[in-house]
């Protein structure tokens, strides 16, 4: 492994900091976002089978890792697009083109990253994508000042949280993967927080899925969707349904669950990208 993609690097946005790390020296540069709870250091699994195709910066979003937010105005799609393109120039980065990949949660970030770069990027890679009904709620709980407010309340009263979750999903209105979702991060007040300043910086990142499927026509990328066939959290039938519209799409059901560093997303990953491609 690379020894200077074993610590992670530091990125000073405004008043903000912004961890991430560098592996790979490939011709190709690839932006890569984690999943809850997680940091980018679990990407540096795939230095081995990404690192000779791709220059991949993987970042810690805030409150993960290293990073902290600490500006006094909401997170943006602005501000993730002058946070990339800083760490593109802090670390002499001169292609134009490039690739995002995104783990569950990090898939807001990803597709916000594409708005702001469609010209640029070549492939949009998912990997266990929140459901539709996933990114309903979160914006009803984050952007809808009654589920805000509501939000806020459980925060503070986590019994009461698990009370509310358990009786929308018996009642048929909280589907499977949400009721799983959120049932697997209640627990104490710390961890609710995290969720809570998670979600509600993302807040702003809002898509809207049929727009968004027309600009990835629009701009040709291509984009890889890899799932778990087992996967409980994020189920990703429907999610198939949308990327196998696309005009460019790959897609891959792997015997797995809601995981990121498996052998089987190893080795696809082996499959389209451990050899650079000519002419880069």
């Amino acid at each position: 492994m690379n020894a200077r993609a074993q610590h992670p690097l530091l990125f000073q946005y405004h008043n903000s900091t912004v961890s991430y790390y560098r592996f790979g020296t490939g011709p190709q540069v690839l932006v890569a976002f984690h999943g809850y709870n997680q940091t980018a250091a679990e990407y540096l699994y795939f230095e081995e089978v990404l690192g000779k195709t791709f220059t991949v910066i993987a970042i810690d979003f805030f409150w993960h890792g290293q990073s902290a937010w600490r500006e006094t105005y909401d997170f943006s799609e602005q501000d993730l697009k002058h946070i990339v393109k800083g760490i593109q120039q802090q670390e002499r980065i001169v292609q134009a083109r490039f690739s995002v990949c995104s783990f569950s949660m990090g898939a807001r970030l990803s597709r916000a990253l594409v708005r702001s770069f469609p010209q640029q990027i070549q492939y949009l890679i998912w990997l266990s994508p929140p459901t539709f009904a996933f990114n309903r709620f979160l914006n009803f709980t984050t952007n809808n000042p009654i589920g805000l407010a509501v939000f806020r309340y459980f925060v503070n009263n986590n019994q009461a949280l698990m009370r509310w979750v358990n009786w929308l999903h018996r009642a048929g209105i909280l589907n499977r993967s949400v009721h799983l979702f959120t049932s697997k991060f209640i627990g104490n007040k710390q961890r609710m927080q995290k969720v809570f300043q998670t979600w509600y910086a993302q807040r702003k990142l809002t898509t809207h899925f049929g727009r968004f499927a027309k600009l990835l026509n629009q701009y040709q990328i291509t984009t890889i969707l890899i799932v778990g066939q087992n996967d409980a959290i994020t189920p990703p039938r429907k999610l198939i349904a949308f990327v196998s519209k696309l005009k460019n799409h790959q897609i891959f059901v792997l015997p797995q669950k809601h995981e990121l560093a498996t052998a089987q997303t190893k080795a696809i990953f082996k499959q389209l990208f451990s050899e650079p491609e000519e002419g880069t």
